[in-house]
């Protein structure tokens, strides 16, 4: 597993998480990739998707009208940290938080 440095570990555990599973999708220079989120914070997300990106890898996170820019952290078999590159406001998260919750309703 390749893992961030301790500062950026700390770092990125400042923000409470929110787990969550919505479809997104990943922009790359690898290219186009569909993937799940499975936890959300205000500095960074966990993603499911095969292959997995690599450390290092910038990227665009796309949901339905929700986009943020990052880089890949960590990666564990074919889950991977995403750190933003600028923290998310709150009422963001919760609105993909709510939209998940609505959807698993379903």
């Amino acid at each position: 597993m390749a893992v961030a440095s301790e500062q950026e570990e700390s770092d990125a555990r400042r923000h409470g998480r929110h787990r969550i599973m919505l479809a997104a999708t990943l922009y790359s220079v690898h290219g186009e990739c569909n993937g799940v989120l499975l936890d959300l914070s205000q500095g960074g997300a966990m993603v499911s998707a095969s292959p997995p990106l690599p450390v290092g890898c910038r990227l665009l996170l796309e949901r339905q009208n929700f986009e943020v820019p990052g880089v890949v952290r960590w990666v564990e078999g074919n889950r991977f940290g995403i750190q933003f590159e600028e923290a998310l406001p709150e009422s963001v998260i919760m609105g993909l938080v709510s939209r998940s919750t609505h959807q698993n309703d379903r």
